[in-house]
């Protein structure tokens, strides 16, 4: 292989590595639909028949009712260790009040 040879050959690994970089850098993230790429892509609304769709519509007030019921559900608990938290440190003030002293008294 001469000296021509593996010039040619370091240009075109070059002209590739660069035109693979343009290409990964520029016209994927901003020019091809990433999700036609995926094949993702839904055909549109239409294709959704109207007894599936209003199943899907079930499901999500379903699926919102529960979130509600489960945010009331953390609100009232929240508020019930907020309350007990509270309890224990009246307490725990209530035993702390008295004399510096009284810790060396007993010993």
């Amino acid at each position: 292989m001469s000296r021509t040879d593996g010039r040619k050959l370091v240009a075109m690994a070059t002209t590739l590595t660069i035109s693979a970089l343009g290409i990964g850098t520029i016209y994927l993230p901003f020019i091809a639909d990433r999700d036609k790429l995926r094949g993702l892509f839904e055909e549109g609304e239409e294709s959704i028949p109207e007894g599936a769709r209003k199943e899907i519509q079930a499901i999500i007030k379903k699926e919102k009712e529960q979130a509600q019921e489960l945010a009331k559900q953390q609100q009232m608990f929240d508020e019930q260790e907020k309350r007990a938290e509270e309890e224990r440190q009246k307490q725990q003030q209530s035993k702390r009040a008295g004399s510096m002293w009284s810790s060396f008294r007993r010993g």
